[in-house]
This record gives structure tokens, sequence and C-alpha cells, in this order.
């Protein structure tokens, strides 16, 4: 009898468990299934001077890799794809509903994202980025879109995590006793290291610290790309050797090129220091005048996220510097 009873029990069950009618809680109905189709839309980076340099150079819009990542309201993954160097017609299964869509060129690999958050905090040393093609720089960016039954599109606008830093020309201003100066070499210095791919991270890591090479332990320890090194040298160094006769400059065919992340750093300090403090990223020549070697900031160079709008009213990232840009006049002897 109790088996009897048993069994006419697990019936019971099983028929409430299938009758949307019944008292017992209905079936899940499945997730309505979607193709949403994604297409990148690469930024130039706007410039804050009319005569800034705004040339692309090829490795900085290089595509080695793009990785596409939806997630949903919740901030759940709910589809990721390795699209090759593919920059249009991606198609992702995904479900419908509200999307955040994310895609990221020549980053780390992320398929084991599994959460917006963790995504947008993913860190990106300054040392991923590079001039050579084959690596190319990061870049990310998102947009949202409602999916539904059917199919849907997104375009998502992709930028560089890294700032750029373009130094045109260099003045010889002196006096005119003081004759021909050689440039011996320019070092972006205080710079900011670390970033995540939301750009939001703090400063943690700084590379070229006070000018001199990372560890230093003397004040005499300054950058000059042969006993002293740069750290990320393609990014933040440039051995020049060029003679500049007074009263003309040096311009060279293409600009001297340097990367960093943005720095919103708005305190500053200057000189050597064996405990050092966040500080304004510097763009430095050293210069040999007479036959002793010198060194002057010849731009301090104030990067932030802040968005500003030029007078056409597109917005963008601001780059400043000072008002003397990029007029040099040394004055400090290397330590």
């Amino acid at each position: 009898m109790k088996k009897t009873l048993f069994i006419m029990a697990a019936i019971a069950a099983m028929a409430c468990s299938c009758d949307k009618n019944s008292d017992c809680e209905p079936c899940q109905e499945a997730e309505t299934k979607a193709t949403l189709n994604v297409s990148l839309d690469f930024e130039d980076e706007p410039q804050t001077r009319a005569t800034s340099y705004v040339t692309a150079q090829t490795y900085e819009t290089k595509v080695n890799d793009v990785q596409v990542l939806v997630f949903d309201s919740s901030g759940a993954l709910n589809a990721y794809v390795d699209a090759d160097t593919k920059t249009s017609g991606i198609s992702i299964s995904t479900t419908a509903g509200s999307k955040t869509v994310w895609a990221v060129v020549n980053g780390p690999n992320l398929s084991s994202i599994t959460t917006l958050s963790a995504l947008q905090s993913t860190a990106v040393d300054l040392g991923a980025n590079s001039t050579t093609e084959t690596t190319g720089f990061v870049m990310a960016g998102s947009t949202t879109c409602t999916v539904g039954s059917s199919a849907a599109t997104a375009s998502v606008a992709v930028k560089r995590l890294v700032a750029r830093v373009a130094l045109q020309k260099i003045n010889n201003s002196l006096p005119g006793s003081y004759g021909a100066l050689t440039v011996n070499n320019v070092t972006l210095i205080n710079v900011a290291g670390n970033q995540n791919l939301a750009g939001t991270a703090s400063v943690s890591t700084w590379y070229n610290k006070m000018g001199r090479k990372d560890g230093a332990t003397a004040t005499g320890q300054i950058i000059d790309g042969s006993t002293y090194v740069a750290s990320h040298p393609t990014l933040t160094f440039k051995s020049v050797g060029s003679s500049v006769a007074n009263g003309a400059s040096l311009t060279p065919t293409t600009p001297y090129l340097f990367y960093c992340y943005p720095n919103s750093t708005t305190t500053d300090a200057t000189g050597w220091s064996s405990s050092f403090t966040a500080r304004k990223t510097r763009l430095v020549v050293a210069a040999t005048i007479g036959g002793t070697k010198y060194k002057r900031d010849i731009i301090q160079v104030y990067l932030d996220f802040k968005r500003r709008v030029n007078s056409n009213g597109k917005q963008h990232r601001s780059c400043q510097g000072c008002s003397n840009y990029p007029k040099c006049k040394f004055t400090s002897p290397i330590e």
C-alpha cells in the first residue's frame, strides 16, 4: 500500500510541474535566441592645437586581434567571440533584451571573463602597447543596444588607451653668444604605466620617474639611452644627436612621437627625491651646449579623461601643455 501511495504521489508531482494552470510554479520559458551583428568604428584622436600633428601612424591603427563581449542588463556575460582580425560583419548568437557590447583590439585574452565589471577592471600595462605592427596598440570601446527576436546591429567605437605626445620642433632661442647646441635625446618622464580597459584606473605604476632609470638609487642615474635606459624606450625615449644652429630649429620630417597613459595628477614636484610622489608627466630635452650637457622640460604634459568640446562641437580628450610649447631655453646643467 505504501508503495502504491508513493508512486501516485510521484505521478501527481510530475503532472503539477508541467501544468501551467495548476497551483504550482510554472515551467521556465526558454530564452529567445537572437543574432547580433557587430562592427567596429575606429575613432581618431582629435587635437587641441590647430598646428597639432594629426597623422595616424600605421602601427597605431593596426588590428591584430578583435574580441567582442556581450553582457545583459545585470552585467552577466551573454556571449564572447574572438573575431580574429574582422572589424565588421561579426555575427554573435545571444539572447533578446538590453545589451552592453564591448570590443577590445590587440588586448589580453578575455575568454575567461564572466562579468562586465571584470572586463572593465582588466589591467593593461603600458608595455602591452608597441610601435611594432605585429603587436600594435590596445584599443577598446563599448555601446549599448536592444536586441529583439530577430537580428540586431551594433557599432562599437574603439580608441587607443594610450595618449600620444608629438614633438614637432625644437628651437635654439639662446642668446647668440651660446652658438649651436646639440640635441642629445628627448625623454618622457613620470609616465603613468597602468590602466584598465575602462580607462578608470588610478595610477599605481610609474615609469622613468624623475627622469631616472627605474629603480634608480642615486640622482646621477639620468636616462641617456645607453648607460641608463628608459622603460619601454620605443614609447618614451628618442635618441636624436642633431646640431641646431643659434636662431635655427630642429624640425624632424616625422615628429618625435611618445606614448603614455593619461595622468590626471594636478600637484607637482621637480628634481630628485629618494621617495617618489605622484607628479605631472613631462617631456624633457637633453642637449650639449659648449661642451656641457643640459636638460630642460619643454612641456608639462597634463593628460586626463575629461571630455572637452572644440570649436566644431566634437568631444575629445584634452592634452594641455605649457604656453611656450615647444620653445626651449636650457638653463639647468645635468646633475
